[in-house]
């Protein structure tokens, strides 16, 4: 696993922390985030519980577990990409490179990297029905720009795609300039989202602050 420095803030007074991105995680190292988050999963549903919090507006991947999802990490088109700060995985991403392909009409039938899935650890979660506000930011963004440079090494021209949770799309409609491309009735009704290679390049540029 190789890894380079990085700075992440914290969310409260926006100061710089020194962080790591780590690629090339193993199955084993999915074990540990898991180790590290279900005690603070478990947390936030007690108290969701706790305050009458309608479900509808839990956090929608509540229910992920990376332990479950460590053995797609066997496989040759899956890559596992982490990031580390205060000695905890603060944000975990897997992704995609052989069996998907652009939709967009520039580059349909292109192939592209496909972002699996991304996760920021439970303490950075922001629930304003229970005044949480998470502790550091920065995380998908940074998740997000490493998935177009993967784009790039591969020779895909930043083409990412994805299926976003609802309560993501925003982040990734405005936040990292993709397209929406309707709904997937196979992937549990979830809005496709794809970057262009033009948009790839707007956002190595400039990337994202929220």
């Amino acid at each position: 696993m190789s890894s380079f420095p990085i700075q992440i803030q914290l969310r409260e007074s926006r100061t710089d922390v020194d962080a790591s991105l780590l690629d090339g995680m193993a199955p084993q190292d999915l074990l540990v985030v898991e180790s590290e988050w279900s005690a603070e999963r478990s947390l936030v549903v007690q108290e969701l519980l706790r305050n009458g919090v309608d479900r509808a507006k839990w956090p929608q991947s509540v229910h992920w577990n990376w332990a479950k999802k460590a053995p797609m990490l066997g496989m040759l088109e899956s890559s596992g990409f982490g990031l580390v700060c205060e000695n905890r995985w603060q944000g975990v991403m897997m992704t995609k490179t052989a069996s998907a392909f652009a939709r967009l009409a520039a580059d349909k039938g292109k192939p592209l990297v496909y972002l699996d899935f991304l996760e920021v650890a439970p303490w950075n979660w922001a629930i304003p029905e229970l005044g949480r506000s998470g502790r550091f930011r920065l995380i998908g963004s940074t998740l997000f720009w490493r998935a177009v440079q993967q784009s790039n090494e591969e020779g895909f021209h930043g083409r990412v795609g994805l299926h976003a949770l609802p309560q993501a799309e925003s982040f990734y409609e405005q936040g990292c300039g993709m397209t929406a491309l309707g709904r997937d009735a196979a992937k549990q009704n979830l809005l496709y989202f794809e970057l262009s290679r033009q948009s790839a390049e707007r956002y190595l540029q400039t990337g994202d602050n929220t």
